[in-house]
């Protein structure tokens, strides 16, 4: 089970550190002067299941 939380963790890991969309959007707001800290946890939060439901989804 371990191993399956690591990967999963560490795959998780790669998506958010990598420029994607949602880091993009993340940025354009803050460039704008947006409020940002609500987009940041919303999307913190996000992440956190979809990384925590991958290996009950794996299986």
């Amino acid at each position: 089970m371990l191993p399956l939380l690591l990967a999963g963790f560490g795959t998780g890991l790669s998506l958010i550190v990598a420029i994607g969309s949602q880091n993009a959007f993340l940025l354009q707001q803050g460039l704008r002067g947006g409020v940002v800290a609500p987009l940041v946890v919303i999307c913190a939060v996000s992440d956190l299941v979809l990384i925590g439901l991958e290996p009950v989804l794996m299986c």
